[in-house]
């Protein structure tokens, strides 16, 4: 999203948009814990250790160091629009670990990033929303199909399920908050768009501005940059996991053979089919 320019803006409503966003993500995180705590004893999910939460907590740390250091615009989608890769160190920490483990480096994302928006919230809050979908559907299932075939086909279905979330939000959220909450003027988002599209010929209005801005620039934005993360995530995921292994020793599963870490206990078989990929 576009940064505020507006000094004022961010005077009058800076104080109590943050409230708002850290009261809305510990309010998720509560309904989080709730929800695996269901899960933990409904599917017999085994609790985290250490060696896991200490590579979590790098992986999350690299996934920060990205989304500030590893993004760039393109000049045919709009500037607030990133390319950026912080997904990727959620992804593989989701293929190891399962879903949640992977949703924990976005929250920890959304966390760091909070304190130093620039788009009083909106932006980290539409991270978490997206970044959580792309990472939950993906892990979920890659931990039924740890193979090739598996891999990819988790890949593609978060993608799609990313995009939509990226889409309705956009629509729905994100910029009539973006609007009304941080003030920013209508007639700058036409601007953008028209420039993009007809080059300032007057294509797009504002009557029409969340067509283009949907179709033209969220959906084929978003597309293209999980094409890139995924592509990335595919080559690294395997070579990571034994680097790791080598280093620190295998540790989703316990010398009693029981799957540990959040792993399914009736996913014991998980390991062999996961050397497919």
């Amino acid at each position: 999203m576009p940064p505020v320019d507006n000094p004022k803006a961010k005077y009058t409503v800076g104080w109590y948009i943050y409230l708002l966003e850290i009261s809305g993500a510990i309010i998720f995180l509560l309904s989080f814990g709730y929800l695996y705590a269901f899960l933990q004893e409904k599917l017999h999910l085994k609790k985290m250790n250490v060696k896991q939460m200490s590579v979590i907590a790098i992986f999350s740390a690299i996934s920060i160091v990205l989304y500030y250091y590893g993004k760039f615009n393109l000049p045919f989608f709009p500037s607030w629009l990133d390319i950026q890769f912080s997904e990727i160190p959620a992804l593989i920490t989701s293929f190891m670990y399962g879903p949640i483990s992977g949703v924990l480096v976005i929250v920890v994302r959304f966390f760091c990033k909070l304190p130093g928006t620039s788009t009083v919230g909106v932006g980290e809050l539409a991270d978490l929303l997206i970044g959580v979908t792309l990472v939950l559907v993906s892990g979920l299932i890659y931990k039924k199909h740890r193979n090739i075939k598996g891999a990819l086909v988790s890949l593609a279905i978060g993608m799609l399920s990313a995009t939509f979330v990226a889409t309705v939000s956009n629509w729905l959220i994100l910029i009539p908050a973006y609007k009304g909450i941080a003030g920013y003027p209508q007639v700058a988002l036409t601007g953008t768009m028209d420039t993009i599209i007809s080059g300032g010929n007057g294509v797009v209005t504002d009557d029409n501005f969340m067509l283009y801005y949907l179709f033209v620039g969220v959906v084929p934005f978003n597309l293209f940059r999980y094409v890139i993360v995924f592509a990335i995530t595919f080559l690294l995921y395997k070579r990571l996991k034994m680097l790791i292994v080598y280093f620190v020793g295998d540790f989703t599963e316990e010398k009693t053979g029981n799957i540990d870490d959040l792993e399914f206990k009736e996913s014991k078989e998980l390991d062999e089919n996961d050397s497919n990929i």
